[in-house]
């Protein structure tokens, strides 16, 4: 028999049955319309760069589109903040006692770091410094050793013999107290979603808005309900910092081993038994890893925070930037940089595995507690025949604010032609043409592509909820500014990514190279995006040049880090093939690992634009025009409503382009 008549007696397979390659796919006559639309939206957005002029209605809002969401958002917070009641009771009133609840546990604690408590009628002078260093040292020494007791007890001294005490413990006070509650906040919260599986659907946009939105955007309200002062700043930082907690709850419980809740079940313990008694000491690595997350998101808050009146470091730097006090500014941020990378370091040998194995043998769990003890009541009593121990003397700290102003006089100096050519090179062949595109781009065009681009990648539901979005941004009365905010953030996210992606290639490549680099982001990483400002303004002074080499500087660590994620995660089968094929290394890198890796490298694009979107937020101090500064500016001139849409705006932006990417990535991962 011929080898076609064998083929044509063979099994038959039903034409239905038979799927065809990704590309040759039929698309459905919705698919082309959808292409369609995104083709017209794109055209028109593209327009006016050709000197094509559209109808006035399609360019700009008219003002009939333009509902009063900021009025009503205004009167909204008006009522909230002075009618309304529960029970008879105004929320004001509740609102206010709630927050003197947790004014006193925060308050004991500021006075006993810093000023001093009164027992009985007796006036106890404030814990001395040596018993805060030596205590922190103890416990950097019982989590990770002899260094980072070291780097603990550094940090703390930093701050000591600079004459930042006060505002340092300040600030690492509100920190614990917003740690406490954002812990037991996320935790019940975490329990609960695991508990009623059905509320996750719930809760993950809840949790995405409330990471998403400007913080400046949560003060105006919280000023409102809460007052000024370091418990409106403390709710903020929960708000923004609870989520990671409670993701990470959830996440851990659900990756418990079944055999564990079976011994729990066979040992008959109770349900509220079996969650607090097993699962949860069952996954504590992995919760402390969240709970240093939300140590590193409490103290970015807290020093945003002190645009509302939280006192420390943050209120330092505040004051040394709006009066040009660059040096003092320096050394409360190199106070805050010390602090974020001591708790960070602490909260990862807490995570760590295996911690004991550094345990000195003194340090034994029986006698910690003891040296602790003694440690803190010691000095103490010491304190009160020599006061030094208590606080340092006038005179005896360092400062070297005048040398960092002298600094940045001699450089802008010597320097200030060159930063000025740089900066109007930038603004006239990168600045200014990307923002005069943004600001040509009509409304109409932007929210056809962004919704068909939505039904593209995954269909009805995100075309509809990208439409909606997109409809909110334009008919916000916020339009102009949401274009700008969309300019600087594609003009600083470019740029990270052609820094990022490299590096992360490189990484890879060389192991030596990715230590150092490793080290590196982990420590800007660490730091609270508030302290790049500093360097910023000193050299670059205000404006979008400014903003946007603060965001390149922030925002191009997490495009290194899921670079060289995607490219490691390469089966090893893939780049075996193509060894033995021949392919040079420039030819394996280029035609089989970015291929290959182009889902993590869409993750990494999504993250660098998450993490611009979150530096671009603080941007307003310095100078930007976007939602951020709408948001900043109704905290100076109270007005609630502007700064409530103005981060809705923001938040519907960062949501979009989440959410755009996400499908992306889902739709790579099925072709």
């Amino acid at each position: 028999m011929s080898r076609s008549a064998s083929v044509m007696t063979g099994p038959l397979t039903p034409l239905g049955s038979v799927e065809l390659p990704s590309r040759l796919r039929v698309v459905s006559p919705t698919g082309l319309l959808a292409r369609a639309l995104l083709a017209v939206g794109l055209s028109l957005c593209v327009a006016p760069l050709f000197g094509l002029g559209l109808p006035a209605a399609l360019s700009t809002v008219p003002d009939a589109l333009v509902p009063p969401f900021m009025k009503w958002s205004g009167a909204a917070i008006t009522y909230v903040a002075k009618d309304a009641a529960i029970f008879g009771v105004e929320l004001n009133q509740l609102t206010r006692a709630f927050a003197t609840i947790f004014l006193y546990p925060m308050r004991f604690l500021q006075d006993l770091l810093t000023m001093g408590i009164t027992v009985g009628g007796v006036a106890l002078p404030p814990l001395p410094w040596l018993s805060v260093v030596l205590a922190a040292a103890l416990f950097g020494a019982r989590l990770g050793g002899w260094k980072l007791a070291v780097l603990v007890a550094s940090a703390l001294l930093y701050a000591l013999l600079f004459g930042l005490w006060q505002p340092t413990m300040l600030t690492l006070a509100s920190v614990l107290v917003s740690v406490l509650v954002g812990t037991v906040t996320g935790t019940l919260l975490g329990i609960t979603v695991y508990r009623h599986p059905a509320l996750e659907k719930v809760m993950t946009p809840v949790y995405d808005i409330m990471q998403t939105v400007p913080v400046f955007a949560y003060l105006v309200p919280i000023l409102y309900l809460f007052g000024f002062g370091p418990v409106g700043a403390m709710i903020a930082t929960v708000i923004y910092a609870t989520p990671p907690m409670a993701r990470v709850v959830t996440l851990a419980l659900e990756e418990v081993p079944p055999s564990i809740r079976e011994a729990a079940e066979m040992a008959g313990t109770t349900r509220r038994q079996s969650m607090w008694l097993v699962l949860l000491p069952s996954c504590r690595q992995k919760l402390l890893v969240g709970l240093n997350q939300l140590i590193m998101l409490s103290l970015a808050t807290v020093i945003i925070a002190s645009v509302i009146g939280a006192d420390g470091l943050g209120a330092v730097v505040l004051k040394a930037l709006q009066s040009l006090k660059i040096g003092k500014g320096i050394e409360a941020g190199a106070a805050i940089v010390l602090l974020a990378i001591a708790l960070d370091q602490l909260g990862k040998a807490a995570a760590s595995p295996a911690p004991a194995a550094r345990v000195p043998g003194w340090l034994g769990r029986g006698s910690f507690l003891s040296i602790l003890l003694a440690t803190l009541i010691v000095p103490f009593l010491l304190q009160l025949a020599m006061p030094w121990l208590g606080r340092l003397p006038m005179g005896s700290t360092l400062s070297m604010a005048s040398w960092w102003d002298n600094l940045v006089l001699t450089v802008n100096a010597n320097w200030s032609v060159q930063l000025r050519e740089t900066k109007t090179l930038a603004f006239i062949w990168l600045l200014k043409p990307a923002k005069l595109f943004a600001l040509s781009i009509p409304w109409f065009g932007a929210v056809i592509a962004v919704a068909a681009a939505g039904y593209i990648l995954q269909g009805w539901r995100l075309a509809v909820t990208c439409l909606l979005m997109m409809l909110f941004v334009a008919t916000s009365g916020l339009w102009m500014q949401a274009q700008l905010t969309s300019y600087l953030l594609v003009a600083s996210v470019v740029p990270a990514l052609l820094i990022g992606m490299p590096v992360g290639i490189l990484c890879v490549a060389y192991p030596k190279f990715d230590a150092v680099m490793t080290w590196i982001i982990d420590t800007i990483q660490t730091l609270p995006s508030f302290v790049y400002l500093i360097p910023i303004i000193m050299f670059l002074g205000s404006g979008d040049f400014a903003a946007l080499i603060a965001i390149v500087a922030y925002a191009w660590t997490p495009a290194a880090r899921y670079t060289a994620a995607a490219l490691r995660n390469i089966p090893g089968a893939v780049i075996e093939v193509a060894e033995m094929t021949g392919a040079s290394a420039w030819q394996r890198l280029f035609f089989v690992r970015l291929p290959v890796a182009r889902s993590g490298l869409l993750l990494a694009v999504n993250q660098t634009i998450m993490m611009a979107f979150g530096v671009l937020v603080i941007t307003a101090l310095i100078g930007t025009k976007g939602l951020e500064a709408d948001c900043l500016m109704s905290l100076s001139k109270a007005d609630p409503g502007r700064g409530i849409v103005a981060g809705a705006a923001m938040v519907c932006l960062a949501i979009m382009a989440d959410r755009l990417l996400r499908a992306s990535l889902i739709k790579k991962a099925r072709t």
